[in-house]
């Protein structure tokens, strides 16, 4: 990414952009489901249990300590220096952070001495996707009554270990299809393992609330008025809030909240912790919902389905009225403007009668009166100002408007010139902020109406010159305050080589409700995600076999990769016209989501892993016996690790655990 925006380098943008986001990509797949995992394997258990929770809690506060840090200062570098011609540096962007990965990774590598390594005897996740589709194969074929009979025949083994009395007898598991190609321990692991997966079906419904404080979120806060101290607070940095708020949370709930709680036998498991989380969730989009229907009060009101805007100004010195098949007589007063919704369909046509009132004496009309159509479609603004060329009256159009605010939440601006004689050349309209930046619109000399596209600015105080070739200092001079959200059209027309009128129109109001009443519900979702992430990467690391954490934890990354696909499906429906309904559908699926999990909850089993498993060794001890898995119970039916889900007590090798509270 780096090389992509270096110019000198002479390579292609977009194809390295494309190969740095796939490198991203893998090499986040290869170490998300793996560092978790590495760090858990540091401590030994049960004895260092409790260290193990402050590890994952630790774990998670870095995480979210280098995310505050890089949206702060990455930003600031990106703007602060200037490289290769452009105002800002997005070489140094992208390449800070890479040159601090490599001496991150420098720093790793350097503690290698001090690690505790486990290196694995096999590839387990291939055992594992063997396993369960051998398992499923034969499963399937013993469902078959034509069939089952064959199926017990070529697996002389497993005849032999589900028999009673030589009468062939129906495994207690699918898995236990596969006991005679696979070991009885591998199998054991994975029947835990698909419990603890069964368990992650309702989570990626959190991550896609969750991930929407990028999206969602951050549009919302385009809609509002971010003035600080007189300082403007832009709509993307108030993503830096979640980071700023789990940093403080952590340790406050793990010094204080968990603990209190804890004396009252409440919140003592993660899965009880991931529910409370969950329903924190939905109350930060219930707060969302709300605040979304505050602020669509303020929202442009835009042409809805079979409709049309016509949005009239009148730059003349006096007033003219019109008539309209969809109203009687108007008067639009001079310099002003009004805007009408009418009836649309794909193209209707309006026929209008315009006329000059005898105040307009004094610009000497030859034809004080016009008749013109208007063509308009359903969904469209239509801007049509009123002027003259020469000594007739006129009604210009415009290209379809657009009231909408920005996505970016900037103010938004326009320039239409109205040119009546050839006598101006070389005319520019250059606007100037109070930092000294500056954006210019050169004006055509041969168009009678000339206009500008919308150009995003920043938000503060900007000066306006109007300039030509005869005068090259501008006499036309003003200022105008731009404020975010809003959008403005500069209209200015000429007559006889003199600008005779000019002026700023708010085409859409700024943003009023100020940009901290998002701070509640960051504030939820910052608790959320405290109770959920946290407590859900705990839970799938002490809960798997260690054969298998890897397995869990990049189970879990997948959950949260589905919670993303989850809100582009939902977006992409677009279910709603009003955005709050949309955050109110997401609080009241979440909300019901976690009353699922609770039930799944109820049934699922905790088991207490002690030491290593069969399926990987400490580097010291490789070559020595395995340690056992699951401690030993007098439980009849083996482990259960999911209500229903037996685990064989023929096991070669490991023990089982008693059934913990939930």
């Amino acid at each position: 990414m780096c090389f992509a925006a270096t110019p000198p380098i002479s390579i292609w943008p977009i194809q390295m952009t494309y190969i740095g986001l796939v490198l991203i990509a893998w090499g986040t797949g290869g170490i998300k489901p793996c560092v978790a995992a590495f760090g858990g394997d540091q401590f030994h258990l049960p004895q260092q249990q409790q260290k193990l929770q402050q590890f994952f809690s630790l774990f998670y506060f870095t995480i979210n300590f280098g995310g505050f840090v890089g949206m702060i200062l990455i930003p600031i570098l990106r703007e602060a220096f200037t490289c290769f011609g452009d105002d800002t540096c997005y070489a140094l962007g992208f390449g800070f952070p890479a040159a601090l990965m490599v001496t991150a990774l420098f720093l790793f590598l350097l503690g290698k001495p001090l690690y505790r390594l486990k290196y694995p005897k096999e590839n387990i996740m291939l055992k594992f996707i063997s396993c369960i589709y051998v398992s499923h194969i034969r499963y399937n074929y013993s469902m078959q009554p034509h069939l089952k009979l064959y199926v017990l025949q070529s697996q002389y083994a497993v005849k032999k270990k589900m028999s009673v009395n030589g009468t062939p007898k129906v495994a207690n598991h699918w898995l236990d299809y596969a006991e005679d190609k696979f070991p009885s321990k591998l199998i054991m692991d994975i029947k835990i393992v698909l419990a603890i997966l069964f368990l992650y079906i309702p989570l990626p419904l959190f991550w896609s609330l969750f991930d929407q404080q990028g999206s969602r979120w951050t549009f919302q806060a385009s809609r509002m008025n971010g003035t600080i101290l007189g300082t403007q607070l832009l709509p993307d940095q108030m993503q830096v809030i979640n980071p700023a708020i789990v940093l403080l949370l952590i340790p406050l709930f793990d010094k204080l909240i968990y603990p209190w709680f804890g004396n009252l036998q409440m919140l003592s498991s993660p899965l009880k912790r991931m529910i409370v989380g969950g329903v924190f969730a939905g109350l930060a989009f219930i707060m969302s919902g709300l605040l979304e229907l505050k602020l669509e009060e303020t929202y442009p009101v835009l042409p809805d389905k079979g409709q049309s805007t016509l949005n009239f100004i009148n730059t003349l010195q006096c007033d003219v009225e019109f008539l309209a098949p969809f109203d009687s007589t108007i008067t639009l007063n001079s310099g002003l403007r009004q805007v009408f919704n009418v009836s649309a369909k794909n193209l209707t046509k309006y026929e209008l009668y315009l006329v000059a009132i005898p105040q307009c004496w004094e610009l000497h009309l030859k034809n004080p009166t016009l008749s013109i159509s208007i063509n308009t479609s359903e969904y469209q603004v239509n801007t049509l100002i009123v002027g003259s060329i020469g000594k007739d009256l006129h009604l210009f159009k415009t290209d379809p408007d657009e009231f909408k605010k920005s996505l970016s939440g900037r103010p938004k601006l326009r320039v239409i010139f109205i040119r009546d004689s050839e006598i101006l050349k070389n005319v520019t309209v250059t606007l100037e902020s109070s930092s000294g930046l500056q954006d210019k619109y050169f004006v055509p000399d041969d168009n009678s109406l000339c206009e500008s596209t919308y150009m995003e600015l920043e938000p503060g105080l900007f000066h306006y010159v109007i300039r030509n070739r005869d005068d090259p200092d501008g006499t036309y001079k003003s200022s105008i305050l731009l404020e975010l959200g809003a959008v403005y059209l500069l209209m200015l027309r000429e007559h006889n080589g003199l600008i005779v009128f000019h002026k700023i129109f708010t085409m859409t109001p700024a943003n009023k409700i100020h940009i901290l009443w998002l701070v509640p519900q960051y504030l939820l979702i910052s608790i959320a995600e405290v109770m959920f992430a946290i407590s859900g990467l705990e839970f799938s690391f002490t809960q798997a076999p260690n054969s298998m954490k890897t397995v869990t934890i990049a189970a879990w990354y997948v959950s949260v990769a589905l919670g993303n696909l989850m809100v582009i499906i939902v977006t992409q429906a677009r279910l709603f016209r009003s955005q709050a309904y949309e955050f109110f559908l997401f609080a009241a699926l979440i909300l019901i989501n976690m009353v699922f999990f609770a039930v799944m909850v109820k049934r699922y089993s905790f088991v207490v892993l002690e030491a290593d498993s069969s399926a990987v060794a400490e580097s010291a001890i490789e070559n020595q016996e395995n340690y056992p898995l699951i401690k030993h119970s007098s439980l009849n039916g083996g482990v259960y690790a999911l209500s229903g889900v037996s685990i064989s007590p023929r096991m070669k090798s490991g023990h089982f655990s008693k059934r913990m509270p939930r």
